[in-house]
């Protein structure tokens, strides 16, 4: 009797567990990426994956965090720019505000196919931005995914950072005219 009771509880238990999992919709950068869901599927504000919530193992950094971050270890962070060529070297159609000092550009688009050129860069702390936080959330994932141990994604992007009075920023951006 005392056996069936434990058995009981033990299945009990692992039900349970299994039905508390939270999931969110892979980054996005949108306000969807907060919304817990119960199931799996997909998110109906973005059509995201949904994904188990611990699976999002990157941090999210305001633009001060940001830069405090560059500033104290200058050598040690890797800085990618997940933007298209023309985004980060200022020949797109439209605004592309600049770019950090030293960044690697990778398109979130090619960034799977192209991991391998990062991998020296597993250990360091990855420092990943956009213009407006919408793809470095998802190439920050991508990272964690991919065995990078601290990756930290800038929220809001390049489009919110003002860059005159700035010391940080004016020693660490290059603004595009």
């Amino acid at each position: 009797m005392k056996a069936i009771f434990v058995l009981i509880f033990c299945a009990a238990s692992v039900l349970a567990s299994a039905q508390a999992k939270e999931y969110v919709c892979t980054p996005c950068g949108n306000a969807c990426d907060k919304v817990a869901h119960t199931k799996p599927g997909i998110c109906p504000s973005c059509n995201m994956k949904l994904v188990e919530k611990s699976a999002i193992q990157f941090e999210n950094l305001t633009t001060d965090e940001f830069c405090k971050r560059i500033t104290d270890n200058p050598n040690g962070v890797l800085l990618l720019d997940v933007r298209t060529k023309g985004e980060f070297d200022g020949t797109a159609f439209r605004n592309t505000y600049g770019h950090f000092k030293n960044a690697i550009n990778i398109n979130v688009e090619e960034l799977e196919q192209r991991m391998g050129e990062l991998t020296k860069y597993k250990d360091r702390e990855v420092l990943v931005y956009c213009s407006q936080s919408i793809r470095s959330p998802r190439a920050a994932m991508m990272l964690t995914q991919n065995g990078f141990k601290t990756v930290k994604n800038m929220s809001g992007g390049v489009s919110t950072l003002r860059v005159k009075g700035n010391e940080c920023l004016m020693r660490n951006f290059v603004v595009h005219k």
